[in-house]
């Protein structure tokens, strides 16, 4: 089933390439669609709370989380662009052994975004990801997970909104969350073409596991993130970093409910190339990026 799921992607995503090129491969500068990538990295702590049910957390239960990822943006013909996804994420129970039970370890995440884009309104498109999340010391807790959606953006001067919806499905009938729909709202605000602030809200509705049933699992997101730029730092120059804070509330019913909470704060940096600014590269390049899907697919893990 997995190598299934992973062939469909690539099936798909090669003929959305083929289609396009097909029908005009030259840029058109006057819409600046442009070649673009991002590459970034944080580093974080989480903390876990607000235990119900058998989670079993300890009042201080905390870890170290790191994120790396990357994305590349490449225009085909006159507004249309093809762009991939990858993500990794690992914490310091899983990196340095301790493996506890219940806390995350490890997820990744590979995908494809298909859009049209005028940068002067907006953007139109859809998605297709595959990945797998750990979240416990118990080799059976992974899980593999595919999702698809729709997407859109739109530019209001210095804001930008933007919307996600899709489903979500994982390979483990077990404990991990499957079967489920999510949506996605971001807004960013660009100060100055390097300044942004960014918030967003998700919301995953769907089932996992609970004493031999099926029970309603829900999660709910938050976050905000602040970019800058440092200038004229030794040997590297001009430096985007950022800064930011992401909350999640994991909530699951049935039988056997559970629940838990868990808080992250974070710095990292961000290299870009292709545009000359941050809102720049947001309405004409590297723009799009996918929800947390590791995280909330090996959350249900710990709710069993």
């Amino acid at each position: 089933m997995r190598n299934l799921r992973v062939m469909a992607f690539v099936a798909a995503l090669g003929a959305s390439v083929q289609v396009s090129w097909a029908a005009d491969v030259a840029t058109d500068d006057s819409l600046g669609l442009i070649l673009s990538g991002q590459f970034e990295s944080w580093n974080g702590y989480s903390f876990y709370g607000n235990e119900s049910g058998d989670t079993g957390y300890e009042d201080d239960t905390g870890q170290f989380v790191s994120n790396i990822s990357g994305r590349l943006s490449v225009p085909l013909g006159s507004s249309f662009a093809l762009q991939a996804d990858g993500q990794v994420a690992y914490s310091s129970n899983a990196l340095f052994g301790s493996q506890q039970d219940d806390l995350f370890q490890s997820s990744y995440l590979l995908g494809g975004h298909m859009s049209w884009r005028n940068p002067s309104s907006g953007l139109i498109g859809g998605f297709a990801a595959f990945g797998g999340g750990d979240h416990d010391n118990d080799s059976t807790a992974y899980a593999d997970f595919f999702a698809v959606g729709g997407e859109g953006q739109l530019y209001l001067n210095d804001m930008t909104l933007y919307l996600q919806a899709g489903y979500l499905d994982s390979s483990n009938d077990d404990d991990f969350i499957r079967n489920a729909g999510f949506a996605r709202g971001v807004l960013r605000w660009f100060f100055t073409p390097d300044n942004r602030l960014q918030t967003e809200l998700s919301y995953v509705g769907g089932t996992s596991d609970s004493g031999g049933g099926a029970a309603d699992t829900n999660v709910l997101e938050w976050s905000v993130r602040y970019d800058t730029v440092i200038p004229d730092l030794p040997i590297i120059g001009d430096t985007n970093v950022f800064f930011g804070y992401r909350g999640s509330d994991f909530e699951k019913k049935g039988s056997d409910p559970g629940g838990f909470t868990d808080h992250t704060l974070l710095v990292g940096i961000a290299h870009y190339f292709g545009s000359s600014s941050v809102q720049e590269m947001d309405r004409t390049g590297v723009t799009l990026d996918l929800p947390n899907f590791g995280r909330w697919v090996a959350a249900g893990e710990p709710l069993e």
